[in-house]
Formats: C-alpha cells, sequence, structure tokens
C-alpha cells in the first residue's frame, strides 16, 4: 500500500513541476528593461545597469534605455559618476524606470591640483572651482573672458571693442612690472586658453594661493589657472552641435562736434590767443577761412568709419567609449565682423582627446589646432577723432578720391577712409597642441606617468600699400610690401609618481616628479619700397635723392613685385630651457587635520651659472572643525574648515632671454653714428651696449593665506572666506643711468610690491519641486603698495601722452600703488584778473603769470614759491580697491534664466581722451564738451576757456581730467527654453535648448568716458587712452544634443 501512495505523489509532483516549469522558467530569464534619467527628465547615457552579485549587466543607451536578462527575484544596481547608486528590486517587473539623483557629496567631492586631483574636502589652499555650463553660455570664443565675475580675486579686463581683442587677466594685483599673466594648464601641460573652446571644458580650477600654486615653482606666481577638457563616456555615442549669433553695436562712443560746434570753438580759441598775444607782445594768429566759411559739408567721422558688427559661432562635438578606450572629437567655428571697417576676427579650434586602457596601463593623448586670421584697422583712431568735420570722405575733385585737409586752412589730418581703403594688412597664426602619456597602474594607490608635450605656433604677417594721399603733408609717396613670418614652439617632458593610500585613520597622497621645459623662437622680417636711392658727390659732399623704382603694378602685394625697389629685412632668434624637480605630500588624518607640503627645484636658461636654480617651498595646514566630536551635528551649520598657507614662488617673466650677458649689437646703416663707406656697400658696426650681470636672480612671491569653508544647510549654503598678504621682492626693474654712461639701462634685482586682500565667496543653490535657482556671489579688495625700488626716491614714470615724453599722469614711487597717479593739483577756474593777481607767493610774486580770466588755478602744493612738477602730488591709482560680483540662475519647467552683474568701486580714471580733445588749444577736433568752455557769459562751469597754444598749461598732466571709476554693469542677461523630452524626440533629438542672450547691456557709472573698465599695462593703470569702443551684444542661439 506505501508503495502505491508513494507511486502516486511522484506523479502528482511530476504534473505539478510540469504546470509550474512556465512560471518557474520566465522567472529566472524574464527580459527587464526601461530608462535611466536624471531629475529633470534628461535621459543618462552610458549609465550602469547591474544585476547585484553578478557580472550580468549593460549600459544605457543614448536615449538612456537599457535591457538585459534577469530574474524575476533578483536586484539591479545603477550607477552613474556624480549620481547617487540605487538599487532596486526587479518583484518580477518588466519595466522599470529609474531616477538618479545628483551626489552633491560626490560632485564637489574631486578637484584638479597641479599634477594630480585631491578630494575638495582635503584641500588646504585656496583654490576656486568654476561652474563650466556658466561658461558655456557666455557669447565669446575665450574662456578667460567668460570667467569674468566668477571667482573673487580675479580681475579681468578687455583691451578694446575690436573684434579679436584679448583679455587681461590678474590673479589677486600686480606683482611684477613683466606680464602679470597666470599660467594656464590645459589637460596636465602649459596651453594657451584661448585655443579652448568654452563647451569643451569639463573643470576649471584657479589655484590663488602659494600652496596651491607652488607646485608649478617659478611660473606660477601670479597664479595658475586649471582646465580640463571633456573626455568621452562609455555608452552610446553623444552629438552635441551649438550655435548662435550675435549681433553688436557700440556701447557708448565720445560725443564729438559738429561743423558749426567745430568752427565756434575753433574760432574761440584763435580769438583768445590773438587777445592775449597783444597784451604780451606776441604774434597774432590770422583767422582760418574754415572758421567763418560756410561749406555745407559736416561729416561725422565715427558713424563713417563704423558698421554694424555681427558673429557666428558654431561647434561640433562627438563623444563616446568603452571600457577600454574613450574618445572625444570637437570643432568650433568663430567670425566676427567688428564694429569699425576694417576689422575682422575668424578662429577655428578643433580638439581630439583618446583615452585607452590595457592590463595595469592607461594612454591618453590630445590634440588641439587653432587657426586665427585677424585684420584690424589700419587706420588711427586718434586721427579719426581729430579729423575736420568740414571734411567730406570723399573728393572726387582729388587725384585719389578722397577729402583732404588742403583748403580753408584746415588743420592738417589723414583721411582714415584712404588708410583704410589703400592699406591691406592681415595676420595669421597656426596654433598646434599635442600631448601624449603613458600611465603605468603598479597598484590601485601607486602608478607612474610619463608624458609628451609640444605646442607651436607659426605666424604669418603681410602688409600692402600702394603710393595715394592722405594728408598732403604725409603723402604715401612709394608703394610698399613686406611680409613676416614667425615659429615658435615648446617641448616638455614629465615623470610623476604618484601614491595615494589610506592606513585605518591616515591618508597619504604623496608625488614625485621632474619636468624639462625647452623654447624657442624664430623671426624673419622683410619689405620693399619701390623706390631707390641715387647716391652722388657735389661739390665734395655726398647728396642722395629718391626715384621711383620696381613695381610695374605697385597693387601687387608681393615682395617679388617690388624687384628693383629698396629692401629691408630684420629677424631674431632665441633659445630657452627649463629644468625642474617637484614633490608634494598631502597627509589627512580621521579626515580633520590636514596637512600638504610642496617643493619645487627649477633651474632657468635666463640666469647666469651664478643664480640659475631656485627653490620654491610650501607649507599648508588644514582643520576640518565640524568633523570633530565636539562639533554640534543638529545645526545648519554642516560643514566648517580652517585652512591657513604660506608658500615661495619664482617669477622671471620681466626679464629677456639673454638680459644676463652683454649682448653685442651688430648695425649696417648710419645708425648710432656709425660711417659705413659708401652706399652700396655698407661696413658693419658692433658694440655691446649693456653689460653683463650674472648676479641677476629670481623675482620671488612670499604668499601668505588664511582662509575658512563653511557649508549650511547640507551644503546648500556654502562661504568661502580667505585673506591673503602677498609680498614680491627682487623686482628686476631698469636703472636709469646718466646718458653720459653710454650703456643701456641695466635691469636688477632691486624692488619690492606688496599686495593684501580680502575674499568673499557666496553661493546658494535651492530646488523646490520644478523650480531650482543659484545665486552666487562674490567680492574681493586689492590694497596694492611699492615697498622698494632701486632707492627711495626713484621715480619710475608711464607712458607720455604727448609725444612718448611729455604729459607723464602715472608715476611708480615707494610707499604708494605701482603706476600711480601724480596729478598738478587744480582749484577752480579764475574768474577775473584780480583773482589771477592775487594767486602769488610769500613774496608777492604771481605764481601763473600766463593766466587770465578762465584759465586753471593750479595749487603750489610744496609750497615752494612755485609751481612745477615738485608739486604733482599722489591722487589715487587705477587699482580698484573693491570689485563685487552676482551671479543669478533659475529654471522652471524647461524655461531658465541668467544674469550676471559686476562692479568696481574705489580707483581713480584718467581720461586722456580730454586731454586731447577737450583741450581746446590746437587743430583738432574737440568732444561736445568743450561747448561749455569758461567764457565771460558762462562762468558756471569746470571745463577752461579756449585758447590757441595753452599759455598757462590747462593741459597739462592735472586732476581736470581725473574721475572716479566706479561702476555697476550688467554683463549678461540670458533668458532660455529647453524642449520638453517628447517633442525633442519627435524630432531626433536628446536635448534641444533655444536662447537669447544680451551682453553689456548697460552701465551705471559717473565715468564720462567710453566705459569704466578697459585693460593698459602695469604702469598705465586706469589711463584711457584711445580705446576702441566696447561693444553691446544681443544673441539668438540653439544648443543640442543628438
Amino acid at each position: 500500500m506505501n508503495n502505491s501512495i508513494n507511486e502516486s505523489f511522484r506523479k502528482y509532483l511530476l504534473l505539478s513541476l510540469l504546470f509550474l516549469w512556465p512560471i518557474i522558467v520566465y522567472g529566472q530569464n524574464m527580459s527587464l528593461s526601461g530608462t535611466v534619467a536624471d531629475d529633470t527628465g534628461l535621459p543618462i547615457i552610458g549609465a550602469t545597469v547591474m544585476v547585484k552579485g553578478t557580472t550580468n549587466g549593460t549600459v544605457t543607451d543614448a536615449d538612456g534605455r537599457y535591457s538585459l536578462k534577469v530574474n524575476g527575484s533578483n536586484v539591479i544596481v545603477v550607477s552613474y559618476m556624480g549620481y547617487v547608486t540605487q538599487e532596486v528590486s526587479i518583484k518580477n517587473r518588466a519595466k522599470i524606470d529609474i531616477v538618479l539623483k545628483e551626489d552633491a557629496i560626490l560632485l564637489e567631492e574631486t578637484v584638479v591640483i597641479g599634477y594630480g586631483t585631491m578630494k575638495k574636502s582635503d584641500m588646504t589652499g585656496a583654490i576656486s572651482s568654476v561652474d563650466v555650463d556658466q561658461l558655456a553660455n557666455r557669447t565669446t570664443t575665450n574662456p578667460a573672458e567668460a570667467l569674468q565675475g566668477k571667482v573673487a580675486g580675479v580681475n579681468i579686463l578687455k583691451s578694446s571693442g575690436q573684434a579679436g581683442a584679448g583679455v587681461s587677466v590678474k590673479i589677486r594685483g600686480v606683482k611684477t612690472f613683466g606680464s602679470n599673466e597666470p599660467l594656464y594648464i590645459i589637460d596636465g601641460f602649459p596651453g594657451d586658453i584661448e585655443s579652448v573652446s568654452p563647451h569643451d571644458i569639463e573643470s576649471l580650477e584657479v589655484l590663488k594661493d602659494g600652496a596651491a600654486a607652488a607646485i608649478y615653482g617659478s611660473v606660477a606666481a601670479n597664479g595658475v589657472i586649471i582646465v580640463t577638457t571633456k573626455s568621452g563616456k562609455k555608452g552610446d555615442v553623444k552629438v552635441d552641435f551649438s550655435a548662435y549669433l550675435s549681433f553688436t553695436d557700440i556701447a557708448k562712443e565720445l560725443d564729438f562736434l559738429d561743423a558749426d560746434g567745430y568752427k565756434s570753438v575753433h574760432k574761440s580759441m584763435y580769438d583768445n590767443w590773438n587777445t592775449y598775444a597783444t597784451e604780451t607782445g606776441q604774434n597774432l594768429v590770422t583767422l582760418p577761412e574754415y572758421v567763418s566759411k560756410e561749406t555745407g559739408v559736416n561729416t561725422d567721422w565715427q558713424k563713417a568709419m563704423q558698421r554694424s558688427g555681427f558673429t557666428q559661432n558654431y561647434t561640433l562635438s562627438v563623444r563616446g567609449g568603452s571600457d577600454q578606450a574613450k574618445y572625444s572629437i570637437s570643432y568650433n567655428h568663430s567670425d566676427e565682423k567688428g564694429i569699425f571697417l576694417g576689422n575682422n576676427f575668424r578662429q577655428d579650434n578643433a580638439r581630439t582627446k583618446l583615452q585607452m586602457s590595457k592590463g595595469i596601463f592607461d594612454f591618453e593623448t590630445n590634440m588641439a589646432f587653432k587657426f586665427t586670421d585677424a585684420n584690424y584697422p589700419q587706420y588711427s583712431l586718434k586721427e579719426m577723432y581729430m579729423i575736420s568735420p568740414l571734411v567730406p570722405v570723399y573728393n572726387d575733385a582729388e587725384e585719389y578720391g578722397f577729402g583732404l585737409t588742403n583748403f580753408d586752412g584746415l588743420p592738417s589730418n589723414r583721411n582714415v577712409m584712404a588708410d583704410h581703403h589703400y592699406k591691406d594688412a592681415k595676420n595669421r597664426k597656426y596654433h598646434t597642441t599635442a600631448n601624449a602619456s603613458i600611465t603605468v597602474n603598479f597598484t590601485s594607490w601607486l602608478n607612474f606617468r610619463t608624458s609628451y608635450a609640444y605646442r607651436g605656433e607659426h605666424e604669418r604677417n603681410s602688409f600692402h600699400t600702394p603710393k595715394y594721399i592722405a594728408d598732403v603733408k604725409s603723402k604715401r609717396e612709394y608703394p610698399y610690401n613686406s611680409e613676416s613670418t614667425a615659429y615658435w614652439q615648446e617641448q616638455i617632458i614629465d615623470n610623476i609618481l604618484s601614491f595615494n593610500k589610506t592606513f585605518d585613520k591616515h591618508g597619504v597622497n604623496a608625488m614625485l616628479g621632474s619636468s624639462i621645459t625647452a623654447q624657442k623662437y624664430q623671426w624673419n622680417s622683410v619689405g620693399v619700397e619701390g623706390k631707390t636711392t641715387i647716391y652722388q658727390v657735389k661739390d665734395g659732399r655726398l647728396t642722395s635723392s629718391e626715384e621711383f623704382a620696381g613695381f610695374l603694378d605697385e597693387n601687387f602685394p608681393t615682395i617679388d613685385a617690388g624687384k628693383g625697389g629698396t629692401y629691408d629685412g630684420s629677424g631674431s632668434y632665441w633659445k630657452y630651457n627649463r629644468a625642474s624637480f617637484f614633490g608634494r605630500l598631502n597627509y589627512n588624518y580621521d579626515n580633520r587635520y590636514l596637512v600638504q607640503g610642496t617643493m619645487r627645484y627649477d633651474g632657468s636658461s635666463k640666469f647666469g651659472s651664478d643664480n640659475r636654480w631656485g627653490v620654491f617651498p610650501s607649507i599648508a595646514l588644514g582643520w576640518r572643525i565640524s568633523e570633530e566630536a565636539f562639533f554640534p551635528k543638529d545645526i545648519v551649520l554642516n560643514n566648517l574648515k580652517l585652512r591657513m598657507s604660506w608658500g615661495k614662488l619664482g617669477n622671471e617673466n620681466a626679464l629677456g632671454k639673454y638680459d644676463f650677458q652683454a649682448i653685442i649689437n651688430t648695425y649696417n646703416s648710419k645708425y648710432q653714428g656709425y660711417v659705413k663707406g659708401n652706399g652700396e656697400n655698407p661696413w658693419p658696426g658692433s658694440i655691446a651696449r649693456g653689460l653683463e650681470n650674472r648676479t641677476l636672480k629670481w623675482e620671488t612671491t612670499d604668499s601668505k593665506n588664511l582662509g575658512l569653508d563653511l557649508g549650511f544647510f547640507n551644503n546648500a549654503l556654502t562661504v568661502g572666506v580667505n585673506y591673503y598678504i602677498n609680498t614680491t621682492k627682487d623686482l628686476l626693474i631698469y636703472k636709469v643711468l646718466p646718458p653720459s654712461a653710454g650703456l643701456q639701462n641695466p635691469i636688477l634685482n632691486v624692488g619690492k610690491i606688496e599686495n593684501k586682500g580680502f575674499e568673499l565667496e557666496v553661493e546658494w543653490n535651492q530646488k523646490v519641486n520644478d523650480f531650482s535657482y543659484n545665486i552666487g556671489f562674490n567680492l574681493f579688495t586689492t590694497r596694492n603698495r611699492v615697498k622698494a625700488l632701486s632707492d627711495v626716491n626713484q621715480v619710475i614714470n608711464g607712458e607720455g601722452l604727448k609725444y612718448g615724453t611729455e604729459h607723464y599722469p602715472t608715476e611708480t614711487r615707494v610707499g604708494k600703488p605701482i603706476g600711480a597717479f601724480y596729478l598738478y593739483k587744480t582749484a577752480g577756474i579764475f574768474q577775473s584778473i584780480e583773482e589771477v593777481q592775487a594767486h602769488v607767493n610769500d613774496k608777492g610774486e604771481m605764481l601763473q603769470p600766463n593766466a587770465r580770466p578762465g584759465d586753471l588755478i593750479f595749487v603750489d602744493t610744496n609750497n615752494d614759491g612755485t609751481i612745477n612738477a615738485d608739486d604733482k602730488y599722489y591722487a589715487g591709482s587705477g587699482i580698484p580697491k573693491l570689485e563685487a560680483s552676482l551671479n543669478f540662475g533659475a529654471s522652471y519647467k524647461g524655461f531658465d534664466i541668467s544674469m550676471v552683474l559686476g562692479s568696481g568701486f574705489g580707483n581713480k580714471l584718467y581720461n586722456a581722451n580730454k586731454y586731447y580733445y577737450e583741450g581746446m588749444n590746437s587743430g583738432s577736433n574737440f568732444l561736445k564738451s568743450s561747448l561749455d568752455a569758461w567764457t565771460p557769459d558762462n562762468r558756471n562751469t569746470s571745463v577752461p576757456r579756449a585758447i590757441y597754444q595753452d599759455p598757462n598749461g590747462n593741459t597739462r598732466e592735472s586732476d581736470r581730467f581725473l574721475e572716479k571709476g566706479n561702476f555697476l554693469k550688467m554683463r549678461q542677461l540670458q533668458l532660455g527654453y529647453t524642449l520638453p523630452k517628447k517633442i525633442a524626440k519627435k524630432i531626433y533629438m536628446e536635448r534641444c535648448r533655444i536662447y537669447a542672450s544680451g551682453e553689456n547691456l548697460f552701465t551705471i557709472t559717473g565715468y564720462d568716458g567710453v566705459d569704466p573698465e578697459f585693460s593698459r599695462g602695469v604702469l598705465n593703470a586706469g589711463i584711457d587712452k584711445l580705446i576702441f569702443p566696447f561693444t553691446r551684444s544681443f544673441t539668438v542661439g540653439a544648443q543640442i544634443s543628438f
């Protein structure tokens, strides 16, 4: 009976298994599919979807989709860099859509530092990371310009409003008389920031203090900006395309006199002179005919030379990869038509990056190519402003068809339209960057990398002009062609050994490395003028005459076309080498106590053997107070870190390649008085113009920084505070020798400059349902002081605005900022001859005997009884004391808005354009403000009277031309809309954003010039002189992903 029961049970079990088999099979081998997206609904490409505890997995495609075979009881693990990993139980579901949330902690954790990376929480130096998405939204091809207003302590100024104009970048003030530009590191090597499209940037860090930058030693005194370009990611191919069209006009231009105003002011100028000349017995001036003659001509020369500007910019990138190889290819084209005739700028950037892994080896190669084609105006902005509105642009009666200043006694000026028409200049540059590296990963915590980098730039310039006349007193009598070529290259070999391991509570990150740099440069130029010089001996004297030669067709722009004419040539060549050995050690105890030490040993060929090598150390400490056991965990303040650092940095930018040597100059002309046989066979002459100086050494910057990092509300609100003191000593300065020395002024290590400042960076990020926004605010102060020069009484002049040798508004002296304003002090305008006569010294002598009512009153500041250059007083500095910026961004259901506001306070600006065009003392057009000049019927004014030759010196360098530089500027306002995902997919796109943007929309300022922000040299900061006006732009664009 038992056997019968057992047999029945076996049959029942077998039938049950046969019935359940399809269910069991389905549960073990079901297909699971779905999508992975971020919290905005955008698909995540390359996200990993793995069955937990197995090697069964896949990655999402270009639409964020995945599909794989699973067991219905499995758990899948979904992960992607920068997002919180999720584990999801399948529970026999066939479709699961996953939404990954950004890992705020992870995103903040790693930053790029010199020769490596580091967790942000472990940083002890002053390093600022930049939101690269905001950079890509600026309508510029230069990431440095897009940085404006993003980082405290970084001052960025544009040189002019021309297409292709560059920018100057200073980090924490002026530290040297040479270049103050920071070092740019692109993908691990020194590079050209303008060769990187903002759309290609993955991360950007600014290293501001000595501890952060000291690993770069002698090339890092001005700070370091590290750029990492985008890499490919594992998964399907991702294609991004962006384009914008920008329409530009002049934001503000100078307002000049029309024909009637021109004649009125010039009449007053000559009438006042004749009255003065009669009183003083000097020669009278006959009133020119143009002052009273009506010609019907009223030329607005600014309008004649202007046009509407237009820019088109296109960027295309393709990225993708697998576990073993990743690639990135991008191309950017920008074509800019400037607002002034003759100004065009084209730039093309192409970039590739390839990363591969095989076993313990990692390979990376980067290649970039930049091509620029620049055309700049071949006419003088000064002449454009000066020329009379009574001169027509065109005149068919003239030989070359252009109006000239050859009638009615007009002052002589050039017709700038004629210069534009006949002169042709081209500038093309071909910039190539390539580097390759191999990393050997011995273990997960020890690796070695060797790498090679090359940079090279070929530059070609050409210039051509036929004979023509733009000014009867300065004719182009012969055609001229010139061509020049330049080639610069740099080669670098780096070797880096890195160690990064955690032992219980101890974290050690160490690095040792070496770097060899070799540079060379060669420039050659040749020109030919369509003339020949005939030498003859007459009456025992050598005479010369010129006659036309060569150029069968003077419009043919080649050197050969001038065969038979007069040739000239020039060239230069130099080499430079640097060897560097360096190391860094970071120690972290229990994520609370942080120590960093670096050391760099640099040798440069710029110095003699006595001082060729320099040592540049740094040390930094950090304390993460919020990680201490005593720190409360239930308060809004969740992160608190104290930092302090010291570093010593080097600088050689102010030194030429061979300044320590006695350079021999060779001449084959009559320059410097050397006599050279006859005109056909010159004898070269050579002389050493300077003395050897092997004691020259590095400028060194001693950098101290005290910082505090705070995070509130789980780091939704972050605050960074820094206070720094940078002291640069052994400044390389020219020592002025008396002419009797017969030598060039030598360079000596004799100066010292100090910069102090406070920096504040605040950022708030919040998301409420579909609405998210962020606010960024930063401000910084700058206090610059010259502590020493070659002697306490040395004065280093800036630019002489009159002929280059007179009218110096700026001087560098001990105790004041570099390039400070030293000016004559004014005390209003004389209203009567009695006031002139009462302005006397202690002896009763008139201080201004040439003054008359309407002239400026100058103050005898040193009370020595006379007014001269010794009365010039410190009147301020062109360096802002405080700069602040506000960045705002918000988005809601596809709509987004962003805004950048900038401001500066506490600096002075010298309006040199008023010196040139409000002087009312020479044959020039003038600003309309000259109509407010003092007259007996217009006494309530600050503009002195118009008078020819200016006998009182009203135009001398005085605080008459000095104005406050305070401003508030709307740098950018942008509105955008991102199409819903469903609509984008219908038109075969992953993402599509369209936007409209305005740049430089308005400026609130009391400054009367074109713009209160502009770039000038360190000795001339704040001198607003003949800068092409800046532009306002309106842009429409699109950003598309496939």
